[in-house]
């Protein structure tokens, strides 16, 4: 490799760097940004989905959309609060990191959320089809949807417990002749190496596969909501139409009685009667309307208005699992795919790494994107989240707003 800055200074000085100096210098050149990014995502990670667990848990009745949020909450948690963290200090230590045992552990909770969040979306997917495409066969009870969540995350377990074979602590060199450390990081056997490229393949074609079904289901469950959505148009507009042609109708059939009436009152009594048959006419023309309102109204809009309440939440349910799949993949899949590289063609890798920087590690850990940006796709996409969100501090804060009692 080319001669660096440190190994210009070891030459012309004759001081001699520790591995512990070299890391540090390494660590301000290369990591700090990649360690700022993981430090935001700990912090706003943790705290989001901290929020999303206990409140969907505690103020939500139990619903498939409950039991999907409260497990991805739970996974997303655990990804914040314990795998990010895990590669705060890996970066930090990057070669001086020597227990293989902490190595192999944290890699395998790194693989289980990534891999379990991944295919929970999937799960959660197919679920919104059935729902949306398939309303009158047999859906998915609360009960199967925690089996799914429970065997999703057994899979997960299954596939990411080859972490404790493809990884482990192996010596990393340095730019300076006669200097190493050691790094947590695949290990350097040939047969740890073909492992891994399969692996890494393994998990590219499954995330692959999930992400075309995601796609392919959301792309019907879009254009079934927009039919149901332009049929609550037509019927509304509809009802508007028949409520006015309605009250038309009425109208005429009080006004053609009304004159007959004043026909038959007698003359000397038009000065002192007039203005209470005025009265009395308005009287039945507003409590004629009102009925009228009241028979055509009521029992047809009141419907209406459940089905659009529950259309617009079925809408906004469905996108916020959308958004939160998108970005999902849009974070994991370069992570996969550097990975292939790197295991395929370690060359390609070395010039990739060169081009995009620092940016590479940003990339490598583009699957924390996810963990972090769930619970704020609840907050501005489901309304019901951000209403109990403000409960909550009401309560804890002791402010004028109570925490009611009501749930959804």
């Amino acid at each position: 490799m080319d001669s660096t800055p440190n190994d210009t200074l070891r030459n012309s000085t004759g001081v001699a760097l520790t591995i512990e100096q070299y890391e540090f210098q390494e660590f301000l050149k290369d990591d700090i940004a990649v360690v700022v990014y993981l430090i935001l995502l700990c912090f706003v990670g943790t705290i989001g989905n901290g929020h999303a667990f206990i409140v969907y848990h505690v103020r939500y009745k139990p619903s498939n959309h409950r039991t999907f949020v409260v497990w991805l909450a739970a996974i997303d948690f655990v990804a914040c609060a314990v795998s990010a963290p895990f590669e705060i200090v890996d970066i930090r230590h990057g070669y001086t990191f020597d227990s293989g045992a902490a190595c192999k552990c944290f890699r395998f909770v790194n693989h289980v959320v990534s891999i379990a969040s991944g295919l929970m979306l999937g799960v959660i997917a197919i679920e919104r089809y059935r729902k949306a495409c398939c309303p009158f066969g047999r859906q998915i009870s609360e009960k199967e949807a925690a089996i799914a969540c429970m065997v999703t995350v057994g899979v997960s377990i299954l596939l990411a417990i080859s972490s404790f074979y493809l990884y482990d602590v192996a010596e990393k060199l340095t730019d300076i002749s006669g200097l190493s450390g050691t790094d947590c990081t695949t290990g350097s056997s040939e047969g740890q190496q073909s492992f891994f490229r399969i692996y890494s393949l393994l998990l590219l074609l499954i995330s692959t596969v999930i992400f075309i079904i995601c796609i392919v289901a959301y792309s019907f469950v879009g254009k079934s909501l927009y039919k149901q959505m332009t049929f609550r148009q037509s019927a509304q507009l509809k009802n508007v139409k028949k409520t006015l042609s309605g009250n038309s109708i009425s109208s005429d059939n009080k006004m053609t009685a009304s004159s007959v009436h004043m026909k038959m009152v007698p003359m000397k009594q038009e000065g002192s009667s007039s203005h209470h048959i005025q009265d009395e006419e308005s009287s039945v023309y507003s409590n004629k309307n009102k009925i009228t309102r009241n028979t055509v109204d009521k029992p047809s809009s009141k419907p209406m208005m459940q089905g659009k309440a529950r259309l617009d939440r079925t809408r906004r349910i469905t996108l916020m699992f959308l958004i939160a799949t998108a970005v999902s993949y849009v974070g994991y899949l370069p992570n996969l795919i550097i990975l292939v590289i790197r295991a395929a063609r370690p060359s390609a890798y070395e010039n990739l790494a060169r081009s995009l920087g620092m940016f590479t590690s940003v990339l490598l850990r583009g699957y924390f994107l996810s963990n972090v940006t769930n619970p704020l796709v609840y907050c501005f996409v489901d309304d019901r989240f951000r209403k109990e969100c403000n409960l909550l501090y009401s309560k804890v804060f002791k402010l004028p707003s109570k925490w009611k009692s009501q749930t959804v």
